[in-house]
């Protein structure tokens, strides 16, 4: 009879605890949704960066193609020169947010090439040029070879601080011929359809080639 008194009780405090921790979790996940919501929470970029840590993990002497989301979309050959491409755009990033991802995740491993592709959200950025000198600056020394940048917007103003940095370092700039047709752009005027990659790809390919072809010694 006192195992009959008992079950009751047992099951009362069992759905107590259940509702306790049902009531956590609601508060939880409202509070990830205020997160998103104020944008604090980059669930993106911590995925991306995470993702692009593990490629590094099997890829000796990579060419690291550093960007943002025309990066991040792009289909990237899986080598070139004899060396696995890391395909490291994560949509939304700046040049300042990609240095620091390029210091971090390099570290002092470093790479084979480095190729710089971002700026696409830095259009009207007073910092631009030289958050792009100080981008050079921290990212050469990871490259074996020497880098080379490559234009992902069309936006002229941005294109020239971009071209005045890479100038004040001594850096290859490459402004692929993407063709002004409707099917080029996505609707933001911002992002790459088919017919824009098609152009851009091939562009980023033959800097990237000639790089790892021209005859260089690097200086220590």
């Amino acid at each position: 009879m006192g195992l009959r008194k008992a079950i009751p009780w047992t099951a009362a405090a069992v759905c107590f605890i259940a509702a306790g921790a049902a009531f956590s979790e609601v508060h939880r996940l409202k509070g990830r949704i205020g997160e998103l919501t104020r944008h604090e929470f980059h669930d993106h970029k911590d995925v991306r960066e995470y993702m692009i840590a593990a490629a590094l993990a099997d890829a000796p002497e990579p060419i690291f193609v550093l960007g943002d989301s025309i990066t991040e979309m792009a289909t990237l050959p899986h080598e070139l020169c004899g060396h696995p491409v890391i395909n490291a755009g994560v949509g939304g990033q700046t040049i300042q947010e990609a240095k620091r991802l390029a210091t971090r995740v390099l570290g002092e491993r470093g790479a084979f090439l480095v190729a710089l592709t971002v700026g696409a959200n830095d259009i009207g950025s007073a910092s631009a040029q030289s958050d792009f000198v100080a981008l050079i600056d921290a990212v050469k020394p990871l490259s074996q070879r020497p880098l080379v940048a490559v234009a992902v917007t069309s936006d002229e103003a941005m294109n020239r601080e971009i071209a005045a940095a890479t100038a004040a370092r001594g850096v290859a700039f490459v402004k692929p011929q993407i063709p002004a047709t409707a099917d080029s752009m996505m609707s933001d005027k911002v992002h790459y359809r088919a017919a824009a990659y098609s152009s851009w790809i091939p562009a980023l390919k033959t800097a990237i080639t000639q790089k790892c072809t021209a005859s260089w010694t690097k200086l220590t």
